[in-house]
């Protein structure tokens, strides 16, 4: 019986895999891999928001924690502060986002960094991340919209201390931009390891991370599929490209990428670069790559970021 069971679950599971790939390759699943593009890591949790009966770990490491509500779509975000560490009002308010598929903690250790130079330091988990709640990702449009509307509520409780700076990592790094783009109040940003254009980035992120599905993909379906994806999420995938928000601010913009990335290559921030004021800096750190960049082992990352925002928010260096 096990032998004959084991024989024919490995046939069904041939047949399935047989399946999907005749499915993906003749494009037939443009409307449920646009589905999966689009959908959040929360949309299918129950204990997402303020329905999770335990406390956040960023509320335990923060100095105060707060819930913003925001939208359109709705979605609640949680929102954690640091204070500076210097003992003196804060030289400025930085934003710190995190990268995708993750949640605000994984950024603490950089967030800590700047409250020690003096800043107010901001977490946010982006909308269907972390325990914020939200349906659907859009690649940092409604994301910045959202993060524009947690400022909002922060200077409302006087938290907004000095100028604005925000400082994202990949999937936040990109948002970071469409942030600057849309609300004037940005006075400096820091983007590591940006994605300045969606349309191949997305084929690309699928097969480094699904090496093997990843590549039965034609790259007309992954299109198609993130047409699919801007309809279900309610953005438009051409004009959603960092490249072309960077344009759209006059903030300063340092942009810091590893040359050896597999994940989100280098040319991004080349393309950025290309793009953005003439008071932005693109930094390639040689040999790194997007988790070594995230980790900041040696403190380049961190070091770079302090500069910046000395030099843009506080004025304390004469140039960078």
């Amino acid at each position: 019986m096990n032998g004959i069971h084991w024989r024919t679950s490995a046939n069904n599971k041939l047949l399935v895999a047989l399946l999907a790939t005749a499915c993906l390759t003749a494009g037939g699943c443009a409307g449920p891999l646009g589905f999966l593009i689009a959908s959040a890591p929360n949309r299918f949790n129950p204990l997402a928001g303020r329905k999770n009966p335990l406390p956040p770990m960023e509320k335990l490491l923060a100095d105060r924690h707060l819930w913003v509500e925001v939208g359109p779509p709705e979605a609640t975000l949680s929102v954690s502060v640091l204070e500076p560490r210097t003992g003196n009002p804060p030289k400025g308010t930085i934003i710190v986002l995190h990268g995708i598929a993750a949640r605000s903690i994984t950024m603490y250790p950089q967030a800590m960094e700047l409250a020690k130079a003096g800043y107010r330091s901001v977490l946010v988990d982006l909308r269907g991340e972390g325990r914020s709640t939200g349906k659907f990702r859009t690649f940092g449009v409604h994301e910045a919209r959202d993060i524009s509307q947690v400022i909002d509520a922060l200077d409302g409780k006087g938290l907004i201390s000095g100028p604005v700076g925000v400082m994202g990592l990949s999937y936040g790094a990109t948002t970071s931009i469409h942030l600057a783009a849309i609300d004037p109040r940005v006075r400096a940003v820091v983007a590591v390891e940006p994605f300045g254009l969606l349309r191949p980035e997305i084929p690309h992120f699928s097969r480094t991370m699904l090496p093997g599905i990843g590549w039965l993909i034609p790259d007309s379906l992954y299109q198609k599929s993130l047409d699919e994806a801007g309809k279900t999420a309610g953005f438009d995938p051409d004009n959603s490209d960092a490249a072309a928000a960077i344009g759209r601010t006059d903030a300063p913009v340092l942009l810091l990428h590893g040359t050896s990335d597999m994940i989100v290559p280098y040319w991004n921030s080349v393309v950025l670069s290309q793009a953005a004021s003439e008071n932005s800096v693109r930094i390639p750190i040689e040999g790194g790559g997007h988790l070594s960049l995230w980790a900041d082992f040696d403190g380049t990352v961190s070091g770079c970021a302090r500069v910046w925002f000395d030099h843009w928010l506080s004025r304390e260096t004469a140039s960078f």
